[in-house]
């Protein structure tokens, strides 16, 4: 008992020991202002912040919006052609977010093997009904 004591008693003053040097040598360097000197550095932020706000405004005023792109492609299908191959290339071509919410779409609605061989023209703001519609029957 006396052992796990004196142990418990040594690692007490270690680590007091520890901390002690960590805490007096280390330089923490203060800078204390005045009142006047703080309301002076506040008054500094807040004319700031008007600026960038006003700059803010400025420029969206100023920059027109931009239009989203419009990705067009020319979609071939060949003879026999998976659909999930069709909605892959649609996905590659930035005509389509997702190839697997195309395909779900196309399954959902049973156009899954109603493709069409051909070549057709479809662009990035026609919607899976549209697309749908013009590579099937």
């Amino acid at each position: 008992m006396r052992k796990t004591t004196r142990a418990f008693a040594a690692g007490m003053l270690f680590a007091t020991t520890i901390l002690a040097i960590v805490h007096y040598t280390n330089d923490k360097q203060y800078h204390i202002i005045s009142e006047q000197q703080y309301e002076q550095i506040i008054a500094e932020r807040n004319e700031l912040a008007e600026k960038l706000e006003k700059l803010k405004k400025e420029t969206d005023k100023t920059t027109p919006p931009e239009k989203e792109k419009v990705y067009i492609y020319t979609l071939t299908i060949a003879k026999g052609e998976a659909s999930r191959d069709v909605a892959n290339r649609l996905e590659q071509a930035h005509i389509i977010d997702d190839a697997q919410s195309f395909l779900t779409y196309l399954d959902t609605h049973q156009l899954t093997r109603a493709l069409r061989s051909g070549t057709y023209i479809v662009t990035s703001d026609m919607s899976y009904e549209q697309i749908a519609q013009k590579i099937t029957k």
